[in-house]
Protein backbone atom coordinates (compact mmCIF):
# COMPACT_ATOMS: atom_id res chain seq x y z
CA UNK A 1 0.00 0.00 0.00
CA UNK A 2 0.45 3.55 -0.73
CA UNK A 3 2.04 5.84 2.44
CA UNK A 4 1.80 9.32 2.26
CA UNK A 5 4.96 11.56 3.06
CA UNK A 6 6.31 14.68 4.35
CA UNK A 7 4.64 16.68 0.99
CA UNK A 8 4.27 20.34 0.57
CA UNK A 9 1.79 19.27 -1.79
CA UNK A 10 -1.35 19.04 0.58
CA UNK A 11 -1.09 22.63 0.50
CA UNK A 12 -3.26 22.99 -2.55
CA UNK A 13 -3.81 26.57 -2.61
CA UNK A 14 -0.64 28.93 -1.48
CA UNK A 15 -1.83 32.05 0.39
CA UNK A 16 -2.60 35.25 -1.48
CA UNK A 17 -3.96 38.72 0.51
CA UNK A 18 -7.24 40.19 -0.09
CA UNK A 19 -8.85 43.02 2.48
CA UNK A 20 -10.77 40.61 4.51
CA UNK A 21 -11.50 41.14 8.06
CA UNK A 22 -8.30 39.02 9.93
CA UNK A 23 -10.80 37.14 12.00
CA UNK A 24 -10.46 33.53 11.21
CA UNK A 25 -13.76 32.16 12.55
CA UNK A 26 -16.13 34.48 11.34
CA UNK A 27 -17.16 32.28 8.67
CA UNK A 28 -17.52 29.45 10.66
CA UNK A 29 -19.56 30.73 13.79
CA UNK A 30 -21.72 32.99 11.71
CA UNK A 31 -22.63 31.45 8.33
CA UNK A 32 -23.12 27.70 9.43
CA UNK A 33 -24.37 26.41 12.55
CA UNK A 34 -21.61 24.38 12.99
CA UNK A 35 -21.16 20.60 14.36
CA UNK A 36 -19.30 20.04 17.64
CA UNK A 37 -15.39 19.51 17.11
CA UNK A 38 -13.73 16.81 18.24
CA UNK A 39 -10.39 17.74 20.42
CA UNK A 40 -7.57 15.71 19.46
CA UNK A 41 -5.13 14.50 22.33
CA UNK A 42 -2.26 16.64 21.33
CA UNK A 43 0.15 14.73 23.91
CA UNK A 44 3.11 12.50 23.15
CA UNK A 45 1.32 8.92 24.90
CA UNK A 46 0.04 6.44 23.03
CA UNK A 47 -3.60 6.01 22.12
CA UNK A 48 -5.97 3.19 23.94
CA UNK A 49 -7.51 1.12 21.44
CA UNK A 50 -10.72 3.01 23.21
CA UNK A 51 -9.18 6.65 22.17
CA UNK A 52 -8.18 5.56 18.83
CA UNK A 53 -11.49 4.42 17.69
CA UNK A 54 -13.38 7.36 19.70
CA UNK A 55 -11.16 9.87 17.22
CA UNK A 56 -11.95 7.52 13.96
CA UNK A 57 -15.68 7.09 14.66
CA UNK A 58 -16.19 10.54 15.52
CA UNK A 59 -17.86 11.58 11.99
CA UNK A 60 -18.87 8.58 10.92
CA UNK A 61 -22.79 7.73 9.49
CA UNK A 62 -24.55 4.74 8.11
CA UNK A 63 -27.60 5.26 6.15
CA UNK A 64 -30.44 1.95 5.41
CA UNK A 65 -31.69 3.27 2.00
CA UNK A 66 -34.02 0.18 1.38
CA UNK A 67 -35.71 -0.64 5.13
CA UNK A 68 -35.93 3.07 5.97
CA UNK A 69 -39.36 3.54 6.74
CA UNK A 70 -38.54 7.56 6.38
CA UNK A 71 -37.87 6.86 2.51
CA UNK A 72 -41.62 5.91 1.95
CA UNK A 73 -43.00 9.53 0.26
CA UNK A 74 -46.16 10.59 1.84
CA UNK A 75 -46.05 14.58 1.92
CA UNK A 76 -48.59 16.05 -0.97
CA UNK A 77 -45.22 17.55 -2.99
CA UNK A 78 -43.74 14.19 -3.41
CA UNK A 79 -45.33 12.66 -6.84
CA UNK A 80 -43.21 9.71 -7.53
CA UNK A 81 -44.19 6.41 -5.68
CA UNK A 82 -40.89 4.55 -4.34
CA UNK A 83 -39.20 2.81 -6.75
CA UNK A 84 -37.23 -0.45 -6.20
CA UNK A 85 -33.95 0.80 -4.69
CA UNK A 86 -30.32 -0.41 -6.24
CA UNK A 87 -28.67 0.51 -2.70
CA UNK A 88 -29.00 -1.17 0.00
CA UNK A 89 -26.79 1.21 2.48
CA UNK A 90 -24.07 4.07 2.55
CA UNK A 91 -21.49 4.10 4.85
CA UNK A 92 -19.80 8.17 5.16
CA UNK A 93 -16.82 9.40 7.79
CA UNK A 94 -14.33 11.80 7.51
CA UNK A 95 -11.43 12.47 9.51
CA UNK A 96 -9.76 16.00 9.78
CA UNK A 97 -6.25 17.21 9.09
CA UNK A 98 -6.86 21.21 8.69
CA UNK A 99 -8.16 22.83 11.89
CA UNK A 100 -11.12 23.56 10.88
CA UNK A 101 -11.67 20.80 8.64
CA UNK A 102 -11.82 22.04 4.51
CA UNK A 103 -13.80 18.32 3.13
CA UNK A 104 -17.51 18.49 3.25
CA UNK A 105 -19.85 16.02 2.30
CA UNK A 106 -23.29 15.05 1.47
CA UNK A 107 -25.68 12.40 0.93
CA UNK A 108 -29.35 13.34 0.11
CA UNK A 109 -32.79 11.71 -1.89
CA UNK A 110 -34.54 13.89 -4.55
CA UNK A 111 -37.74 14.12 -3.48
CA UNK A 112 -39.66 14.60 -6.43
CA UNK A 113 -37.73 12.68 -9.39
CA UNK A 114 -35.98 9.17 -8.17
CA UNK A 115 -33.05 8.87 -7.54
CA UNK A 116 -29.81 9.49 -4.61
CA UNK A 117 -27.34 11.71 -4.29
CA UNK A 118 -23.71 11.57 -3.01
CA UNK A 119 -20.92 14.19 -3.22
CA UNK A 120 -17.56 15.32 -1.56
CA UNK A 121 -16.16 18.60 -1.48
CA UNK A 122 -12.80 19.50 -0.69
CA UNK A 123 -11.69 22.80 0.26
CA UNK A 124 -9.03 24.81 -0.21
CA UNK A 125 -7.42 28.57 1.07
CA UNK A 126 -10.06 27.73 4.13
CA UNK A 127 -13.80 25.66 4.42
CA UNK A 128 -15.97 28.65 3.04
CA UNK A 129 -16.50 27.70 0.10
CA UNK A 130 -17.00 23.65 0.55
CA UNK A 131 -19.42 24.37 2.81
CA UNK A 132 -21.56 26.69 0.58
CA UNK A 133 -21.33 24.21 -2.26
CA UNK A 134 -22.18 21.16 0.01
CA UNK A 135 -25.05 23.20 0.85
CA UNK A 136 -26.37 24.36 -2.00
CA UNK A 137 -25.43 22.22 -5.33
CA UNK A 138 -27.65 19.61 -4.52
CA UNK A 139 -30.32 21.85 -4.85
CA UNK A 140 -29.29 22.94 -7.90
CA UNK A 141 -28.66 19.59 -9.68
CA UNK A 142 -32.26 18.28 -8.35
CA UNK A 143 -33.89 21.67 -10.05
CA UNK A 144 -32.28 20.55 -13.39
CA UNK A 145 -33.65 17.41 -13.10
CA UNK A 146 -37.35 18.30 -12.63
CA UNK A 147 -39.97 17.15 -15.81
CA UNK A 148 -41.19 21.05 -16.83
CA UNK A 149 -44.85 20.51 -15.35
CA UNK A 150 -43.04 19.81 -11.66
CA UNK A 151 -40.78 22.68 -12.27
CA UNK A 152 -43.93 25.19 -12.67
CA UNK A 153 -45.34 23.79 -10.47
CA UNK A 154 -42.44 24.01 -7.37
CA UNK A 155 -42.31 27.97 -8.65
CA UNK A 156 -46.02 28.15 -8.28
CA UNK A 157 -45.48 27.18 -4.70
CA UNK A 158 -42.59 29.30 -4.07
CA UNK A 159 -44.24 32.23 -5.09
CA UNK A 160 -47.04 31.52 -2.76
CA UNK A 161 -45.11 31.35 0.08
CA UNK A 162 -44.95 27.69 0.60
CA UNK A 163 -42.17 26.14 1.73
CA UNK A 164 -41.34 23.10 -1.17
CA UNK A 165 -38.16 21.03 -0.70
CA UNK A 166 -36.11 19.50 -3.94
CA UNK A 167 -34.31 17.26 -1.29
CA UNK A 168 -34.39 15.20 1.99
CA UNK A 169 -30.62 15.59 3.07
CA UNK A 170 -29.16 12.98 5.37
CA UNK A 171 -27.29 13.99 8.65
CA UNK A 172 -27.33 17.19 8.48
CA UNK A 173 -27.08 19.73 11.00
CA UNK A 174 -25.66 22.91 10.00
CA UNK A 175 -28.31 25.89 8.11
CA UNK A 176 -27.32 29.31 6.84
CA UNK A 177 -27.89 32.21 8.68
CA UNK A 178 -31.63 34.14 7.55
CA UNK A 179 -29.85 36.68 5.45
CA UNK A 180 -27.89 34.50 3.69
CA UNK A 181 -30.75 31.85 3.34
CA UNK A 182 -32.74 34.04 1.95
CA UNK A 183 -29.97 35.16 -0.71
CA UNK A 184 -28.67 32.17 -1.84
CA UNK A 185 -32.76 31.42 -2.38
CA UNK A 186 -33.29 33.67 -4.41
CA UNK A 187 -30.39 33.03 -6.44
CA UNK A 188 -32.25 29.02 -6.73
CA UNK A 189 -35.07 30.12 -7.73
CA UNK A 190 -33.93 32.37 -10.54
CA UNK A 191 -31.80 29.35 -11.92
CA UNK A 192 -35.43 27.36 -11.95
CA UNK A 193 -37.13 30.07 -14.11
CA UNK A 194 -33.94 30.16 -16.41
CA UNK A 195 -34.91 26.38 -16.70
CA UNK A 196 -38.54 26.81 -17.05
CA UNK A 197 -38.03 28.83 -19.73
CA UNK A 198 -35.58 26.78 -20.98
CA UNK A 199 -36.60 23.46 -20.34
CA UNK A 200 -39.44 23.47 -23.45
CA UNK A 201 -36.69 24.27 -26.13
CA UNK A 202 -34.56 21.44 -25.87
CA UNK A 203 -34.65 17.34 -25.59
CA UNK A 204 -33.52 16.22 -21.62
CA UNK A 205 -29.40 15.56 -21.43
CA UNK A 206 -28.40 14.36 -17.85
CA UNK A 207 -25.17 15.32 -18.77
CA UNK A 208 -26.30 18.70 -19.35
CA UNK A 209 -28.35 18.88 -16.52
CA UNK A 210 -25.27 18.07 -13.93
CA UNK A 211 -22.90 20.60 -16.06
CA UNK A 212 -25.35 22.96 -16.01
CA UNK A 213 -25.74 22.82 -12.23
CA UNK A 214 -22.23 22.98 -11.34
CA UNK A 215 -21.73 25.78 -13.68
CA UNK A 216 -24.82 28.02 -12.38
CA UNK A 217 -23.60 27.62 -8.97
CA UNK A 218 -20.40 28.95 -9.68
CA UNK A 219 -21.84 32.04 -11.15
CA UNK A 220 -24.07 32.73 -8.60
CA UNK A 221 -21.84 32.35 -6.11
CA UNK A 222 -19.20 34.87 -8.22
CA UNK A 223 -22.80 37.25 -8.47
CA UNK A 224 -23.76 36.95 -5.20
CA UNK A 225 -20.21 38.83 -3.63
CA UNK A 226 -20.29 41.24 -6.60
CA UNK A 227 -23.30 42.62 -5.09
CA UNK A 228 -21.96 41.91 -1.78
CA UNK A 229 -22.50 46.18 -1.12
CA UNK A 230 -25.81 45.59 -0.52
CA UNK A 231 -25.61 43.20 2.42
CA UNK A 232 -25.02 43.39 5.98
CA UNK A 233 -20.77 43.62 6.94
CA UNK A 234 -20.84 40.74 8.32
CA UNK A 235 -22.47 39.00 5.00
CA UNK A 236 -20.70 40.62 3.01
CA UNK A 237 -17.03 39.26 4.82
CA UNK A 238 -18.48 35.81 4.66
CA UNK A 239 -19.36 36.49 0.68
CA UNK A 240 -15.83 37.57 0.37
CA UNK A 241 -14.41 34.67 2.00
CA UNK A 242 -16.37 32.15 -0.09
CA UNK A 243 -14.79 33.85 -2.99
CA UNK A 244 -11.21 33.74 -2.23
CA UNK A 245 -11.65 30.23 -1.04
CA UNK A 246 -12.12 26.79 -3.24
CA UNK A 247 -13.87 23.66 -3.57
CA UNK A 248 -13.04 20.60 -6.12
CA UNK A 249 -16.35 18.11 -5.89
CA UNK A 250 -17.27 14.90 -7.18
CA UNK A 251 -20.93 14.19 -7.35
CA UNK A 252 -22.65 10.83 -7.72
CA UNK A 253 -26.60 10.70 -9.24
CA UNK A 254 -27.86 6.94 -8.50
CA UNK A 255 -31.00 5.95 -10.05
CA UNK A 256 -31.86 2.37 -10.15
CA UNK A 257 -28.70 0.98 -12.58
CA UNK A 258 -28.19 4.13 -14.17
CA UNK A 259 -24.93 5.95 -12.27
CA UNK A 260 -23.53 9.42 -13.41
CA UNK A 261 -20.55 10.96 -11.89
CA UNK A 262 -19.73 14.74 -12.52
CA UNK A 263 -16.20 15.69 -11.19
CA UNK A 264 -14.21 18.80 -11.21
CA UNK A 265 -11.04 18.71 -9.63
CA UNK A 266 -8.91 16.00 -7.75
CA UNK A 267 -11.41 13.92 -5.96
CA UNK A 268 -12.22 10.71 -7.19
CA UNK A 269 -15.12 7.83 -7.56
CA UNK A 270 -14.45 4.10 -8.29
CA UNK A 271 -16.67 1.10 -8.92
CA UNK A 272 -15.63 -2.57 -6.73
CA UNK A 273 -16.72 -5.21 -9.06
CA UNK A 274 -16.56 -8.97 -7.98
CA UNK A 275 -16.72 -11.64 -10.56
CA UNK A 276 -16.28 -14.62 -8.43
CA UNK A 277 -18.79 -14.06 -5.19
CA UNK A 278 -16.02 -12.95 -3.07
CA UNK A 279 -13.12 -15.71 -3.50
CA UNK A 280 -9.61 -13.84 -2.56
CA UNK A 281 -8.08 -12.12 -5.50
CA UNK A 282 -11.41 -11.83 -7.61
CA UNK A 283 -11.71 -7.78 -6.86
CA UNK A 284 -11.23 -5.44 -9.70
CA UNK A 285 -11.80 -2.11 -10.25
CA UNK A 286 -13.35 0.19 -12.25
CA UNK A 287 -11.92 4.06 -12.34
CA UNK A 288 -15.27 6.73 -13.05
CA UNK A 289 -13.21 9.82 -12.70
CA UNK A 290 -9.73 11.29 -13.76
CA UNK A 291 -7.87 14.02 -12.23
CA UNK A 292 -7.81 17.64 -13.18
CA UNK A 293 -4.38 18.85 -12.61
CA UNK A 294 -1.01 18.97 -13.73
CA UNK A 295 -0.60 15.25 -14.10
CA UNK A 296 -3.50 14.94 -16.94
CA UNK A 297 -1.46 15.68 -19.93
CA UNK A 298 -5.12 16.21 -22.06
CA UNK A 299 -6.16 18.95 -18.92
CA UNK A 300 -2.72 20.94 -19.20
CA UNK A 301 -3.61 21.10 -22.89
CA UNK A 302 -6.94 22.44 -22.25
CA UNK A 303 -5.92 25.00 -19.96
CA UNK A 304 -3.74 25.99 -22.24
CA UNK A 305 -4.87 26.27 -25.52
CA UNK A 306 -6.90 29.05 -23.86
CA UNK A 307 -4.83 31.33 -23.48
CA UNK A 308 -2.01 33.11 -25.90
CA UNK A 309 0.79 31.43 -26.62
CA UNK A 310 2.90 33.98 -24.65
CA UNK A 311 1.48 33.19 -21.40
CA UNK A 312 2.27 29.27 -21.16
CA UNK A 313 5.41 29.85 -18.96
CA UNK A 314 2.87 31.36 -16.30
CA UNK A 315 -0.64 29.04 -17.21
CA UNK A 316 0.85 25.96 -15.71
CA UNK A 317 4.06 26.57 -13.12
CA UNK A 318 5.41 24.44 -10.56
CA UNK A 319 2.97 22.17 -11.16
CA UNK A 320 0.20 24.74 -10.22
CA UNK A 321 -2.08 27.19 -12.22
CA UNK A 322 -0.44 30.61 -12.32
CA UNK A 323 1.73 29.16 -10.23
CA UNK A 324 -0.86 28.79 -6.82
CA UNK A 325 -3.49 26.04 -7.78
CA UNK A 326 -3.26 22.36 -7.69
CA UNK A 327 -7.04 21.57 -9.13
CA UNK A 328 -7.79 22.93 -12.54
CA UNK A 329 -11.40 22.84 -12.23
CA UNK A 330 -12.87 23.94 -8.70
CA UNK A 331 -15.41 26.13 -7.64
CA UNK A 332 -14.95 29.78 -6.25
CA UNK A 333 -11.07 31.05 -6.43
CA UNK A 334 -12.67 34.03 -8.12
CA UNK A 335 -9.04 34.82 -8.29
CA UNK A 336 -8.11 32.75 -11.12
CA UNK A 337 -11.73 33.94 -13.01
CA UNK A 338 -11.83 37.73 -12.56
CA UNK A 339 -9.76 40.34 -14.32
CA UNK A 340 -7.72 42.25 -12.36
CA UNK A 341 -9.74 45.15 -12.17
CA UNK A 342 -12.52 43.04 -10.78
CA UNK A 343 -10.13 41.86 -8.18
CA UNK A 344 -8.80 45.39 -7.33
CA UNK A 345 -12.80 46.91 -7.37
CA UNK A 346 -14.33 43.60 -5.30
CA UNK A 347 -11.34 42.31 -2.92
CA UNK A 348 -9.66 45.53 -2.58
CA UNK A 349 -6.10 43.98 -3.93
CA UNK A 350 -3.43 46.35 -4.57
CA UNK A 351 -1.47 45.70 -7.29
CA UNK A 352 2.13 46.60 -5.40
CA UNK A 353 1.55 44.31 -2.83
CA UNK A 354 0.54 41.61 -4.51
CA UNK A 355 2.49 39.69 -7.30
CA UNK A 356 -0.13 37.14 -8.24
CA UNK A 357 -1.96 39.93 -9.83
CA UNK A 358 0.12 40.61 -13.07
CA UNK A 359 -0.21 37.06 -14.20
CA UNK A 360 -4.08 37.61 -14.23
CA UNK A 361 -4.39 38.52 -18.06
CA UNK A 362 -6.28 36.66 -19.71
CA UNK A 363 -9.24 34.86 -17.38
CA UNK A 364 -10.79 33.31 -16.54
CA UNK A 365 -7.97 31.00 -15.81
CA UNK A 366 -9.88 28.06 -13.67
CA UNK A 367 -13.39 26.62 -14.54
CA UNK A 368 -15.88 24.28 -12.19
CA UNK A 369 -17.10 22.79 -15.31
CA UNK A 370 -17.19 18.91 -14.73
CA UNK A 371 -16.79 15.84 -16.25
CA UNK A 372 -19.63 13.78 -16.55
CA UNK A 373 -19.18 9.83 -17.27
CA UNK A 374 -22.07 7.69 -17.16
CA UNK A 375 -22.33 3.32 -16.06
CA UNK A 376 -25.05 1.29 -16.15
CA UNK A 377 -24.58 -1.08 -13.24
CA UNK A 378 -23.31 -4.72 -13.36
CA UNK A 379 -24.58 -8.19 -11.37
CA UNK A 380 -20.65 -7.87 -10.14
CA UNK A 381 -20.53 -4.53 -8.96
CA UNK A 382 -20.65 -4.15 -5.51
CA UNK A 383 -20.25 -1.07 -4.40
CA UNK A 384 -18.99 2.61 -5.29
CA UNK A 385 -16.59 4.29 -3.36
CA UNK A 386 -16.15 8.49 -3.91
CA UNK A 387 -13.88 9.95 -1.47
CA UNK A 388 -11.48 12.97 -1.26
CA UNK A 389 -7.55 13.02 -2.66
CA UNK A 390 -6.44 12.23 1.06
CA UNK A 391 -7.77 9.34 0.59
CA UNK A 392 -5.96 8.53 -3.39
CA UNK A 393 -2.80 10.07 -1.91
CA UNK A 394 -2.22 6.94 1.05
CA UNK A 395 -4.31 4.07 -0.33
CA UNK A 396 -4.31 2.55 -4.67
CA UNK A 397 -7.84 2.25 -5.62
CA UNK A 398 -7.12 -1.89 -5.40
CA UNK A 399 -5.92 -1.46 -2.11
CA UNK A 400 -9.46 0.43 -1.58
CA UNK A 401 -11.37 -2.03 -3.13
CA UNK A 402 -9.88 -5.01 -1.91
CA UNK A 403 -10.18 -3.32 1.94
CA UNK A 404 -13.90 -3.16 1.22
CA UNK A 405 -14.32 -6.15 -0.13
CA UNK A 406 -12.67 -7.99 2.77
CA UNK A 407 -14.20 -5.87 5.04
CA UNK A 408 -17.96 -6.99 3.22
CA UNK A 409 -16.80 -10.67 3.97
CA UNK A 410 -16.30 -9.97 7.40
CA UNK A 411 -19.29 -8.14 7.88
CA UNK A 412 -21.31 -11.26 6.99
CA UNK A 413 -20.13 -12.75 10.67
CA UNK A 414 -21.71 -10.36 12.56
CA UNK A 415 -25.41 -10.49 11.13
CA UNK A 416 -27.44 -13.44 11.00
CA UNK A 417 -27.67 -15.75 7.71
CA UNK A 418 -30.05 -14.19 5.33
CA UNK A 419 -31.00 -16.57 1.83
CA UNK A 420 -32.08 -14.44 -1.10
CA UNK A 421 -35.87 -14.10 -1.54
CA UNK A 422 -35.94 -16.81 -4.13
CA UNK A 423 -35.53 -20.25 -5.22
CA UNK A 424 -31.47 -21.53 -4.36
CA UNK A 425 -29.45 -24.68 -4.76
CA UNK A 426 -28.30 -26.59 -2.06
CA UNK A 427 -24.85 -25.71 -3.64
CA UNK A 428 -25.60 -21.81 -3.37
CA UNK A 429 -26.50 -22.08 0.20
CA UNK A 430 -23.15 -24.09 0.88
CA UNK A 431 -21.44 -21.26 -1.16
CA UNK A 432 -22.90 -18.70 1.35
CA UNK A 433 -22.04 -20.51 4.23
CA UNK A 434 -18.34 -21.01 3.23
CA UNK A 435 -18.26 -17.53 2.61
CA UNK A 436 -19.23 -16.83 6.01
CA UNK A 437 -16.69 -18.96 7.32
CA UNK A 438 -13.74 -17.32 5.59
CA UNK A 439 -15.33 -13.98 6.79
CA UNK A 440 -14.83 -15.13 10.18
CA UNK A 441 -11.20 -14.98 9.49
CA UNK A 442 -11.57 -11.10 8.16
CA UNK A 443 -13.76 -9.98 11.12
CA UNK A 444 -13.24 -6.36 10.86
CA UNK A 445 -12.89 -4.37 13.77
CA UNK A 446 -15.36 -1.80 12.24
CA UNK A 447 -18.87 -1.45 11.93
CA UNK A 448 -18.69 1.29 9.19
CA UNK A 449 -16.90 0.79 5.34
CA UNK A 450 -15.38 4.09 5.14
CA UNK A 451 -13.89 3.97 8.64
CA UNK A 452 -12.37 0.83 8.10
CA UNK A 453 -10.70 2.48 5.38
CA UNK A 454 -9.66 5.36 7.31
CA UNK A 455 -8.11 3.07 9.38
CA UNK A 456 -5.98 1.61 6.87
CA UNK A 457 -5.08 4.95 5.46
CA UNK A 458 -3.57 6.52 8.49
CA UNK A 459 -2.71 2.94 10.16
CA UNK A 460 -0.87 1.24 7.56
CA UNK A 461 2.85 1.04 8.06
CA UNK A 462 5.63 -1.60 5.83
CA UNK A 463 4.22 -4.36 8.18
CA UNK A 464 1.11 -3.54 7.83
CA UNK A 465 -1.97 -2.24 9.66
CA UNK A 466 -0.68 -1.54 13.36
CA UNK A 467 -1.53 0.66 16.44
CA UNK A 468 1.13 2.22 17.29
CA UNK A 469 1.28 3.90 13.59
CA UNK A 470 -2.82 4.56 13.58
CA UNK A 471 -1.85 6.17 17.26
CA UNK A 472 1.07 8.00 16.24
CA UNK A 473 -0.98 9.45 13.07
CA UNK A 474 -4.08 10.49 14.87
CA UNK A 475 -1.93 12.11 17.73
CA UNK A 476 -0.24 14.52 15.63
CA UNK A 477 -0.32 18.15 16.34
CA UNK A 478 -2.56 20.21 14.05
CA UNK A 479 0.66 22.37 13.12
CA UNK A 480 2.02 19.06 12.47
CA UNK A 481 -0.33 17.13 10.83
CA UNK A 482 -1.10 18.74 7.89
CA UNK A 483 2.10 17.98 5.91
CA UNK A 484 1.74 14.29 6.50
CA UNK A 485 -1.80 13.64 5.47
CA UNK A 486 -4.80 15.49 3.84
CA UNK A 487 -8.01 15.82 5.06
CA UNK A 488 -9.89 12.15 4.22
CA UNK A 489 -13.64 11.99 3.69
CA UNK A 490 -15.52 8.84 2.44
CA UNK A 491 -18.58 7.69 0.93
CA UNK A 492 -18.86 3.77 0.39
CA UNK A 493 -22.27 2.39 -1.59
CA UNK A 494 -23.46 -0.20 -1.47
CA UNK A 495 -25.29 -2.42 -4.34
CA UNK A 496 -28.26 -4.35 -3.98
CA UNK A 497 -27.09 -7.62 -5.73
CA UNK A 498 -30.64 -9.24 -6.59
CA UNK A 499 -31.67 -6.02 -7.28
CA UNK A 500 -28.83 -5.78 -10.34
CA UNK A 501 -29.30 -9.44 -11.09
CA UNK A 502 -32.76 -9.33 -11.96
CA UNK A 503 -33.09 -6.29 -14.05
CA UNK A 504 -33.53 -6.22 -17.35
CA UNK A 505 -30.59 -6.59 -19.80
CA UNK A 506 -29.27 -3.45 -21.84
CA UNK A 507 -30.51 -2.72 -24.86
Amino acid sequence: MMKAVLNYKHQKCLPTIVSASPRTDVRTVRLLHANAVLRYPVSSHKLSPQEANTILRHNEHSIDIGDDPSNVRTTATEITPPPLYSITSVDSNQLAANVPIEDKMCVARCLHTTGFLFGIFDGHGGPECSQVVAKRLFDYVAAALLPLPRLKSVLRQWRNGEDVQLIQVYHDKASFVPELGSLYHSSLVRWCEQLATDSGRQPFSMREALVGAFQRLDTDMGLEVQRAHLTSADTQEALIRVAVSGSVACVAHIDGQHVHVANAGDCGALLGRDRDSGQAGTWSVHKLTTNHDWENSDEVKRVLDEHPPAESANVVKNQRLLGALMPFRAFGDFRFKWTQQQQQEILGIKPNQDTFLKFCLTPPYLTAEPDVVYYRLKPYDRFLIIGSDGLWDSLSGLDVVTLVGEYMCGRQTLAPVQLPARHITLGEIAQILDQRQEGLRLKPVDTNAATHLIRHSVGSSESGLTHGALSHTLTLAPEVRRYFRDDISIHVIFFDQEYLRFCPPET
